[in-house]
């Protein structure tokens, strides 16, 4: 399969270095002409044409918008592959597992801090429910502002720890 140059694709001179703002500008403009918005009253065979050739402006885009996918287009360009498994410095390696160790154990102190704050904060919701419970019937309303507070709190822990979680299924 032939490798498109995203480069020529949005009108750029084919290097490393390059300016973020021409890039913006030309990929915005390159958005523009092929659209599929644009091609509403062409036949289905352009249509679809040119929504394969927005998403090949949005790839140009994303790849050359990031140092590191922008230099390994170049070496394929040149025509330099790089496989899942290169070698690497033995030394490398073991620096990498060295960080991926603290990393997951500054994110385990992390999500147990947050665990002991969630369940903190979700003992002050049942107190708060039962001073609710207890009430006399005229005299819930602070209670359930101060339970509806409680309970967006907790939703923002949630969704912190939501991340950790995320953060070990990519792991």
């Amino acid at each position: 399969m032939m490798q498109s140059d995203h480069f020529q694709l949005l009108g750029l001179e084919r290097r490393f270095a390059i300016d973020p703002a021409e890039l913006e500008r030309r990929y915005l403009e390159r958005s523009r002409e092929v659209h599929p918005d644009r091609q509403a009253d062409r036949p289905a065979g352009e249509r679809a044409a040119a929504a394969g050739e927005a998403m090949q402006v949005n790839l140009a885009y994303r790849t050359l918008k990031r140092a590191l996918p922008r230099a390994e287009h170049l070496l394929q360009l040149a025509g330099v592959r790089i496989g899942d498994n290169e070698p690497v410095a033995q030394d490398l390696l073991m620096e990498v597992l060295e960080l991926r160790e603290q990393l997951a154990t500054a994110l385990a102190r992390m999500d147990a801090a947050a665990r002991t704050r969630e369940r903190a904060e979700l003992d002050k919701l049942g107190a708060l429910f039962a001073e609710f419970e207890v009430a006399p019937q005229g005299g819930g309303g602070a209670a359930l502002a101060r339970i509806k507070d409680q309970v967006i709190l907790l939703r923002y822990l949630a969704r912190y720890r939501e991340a950790f979680e995320d953060d070990a299924e990519a792991a």
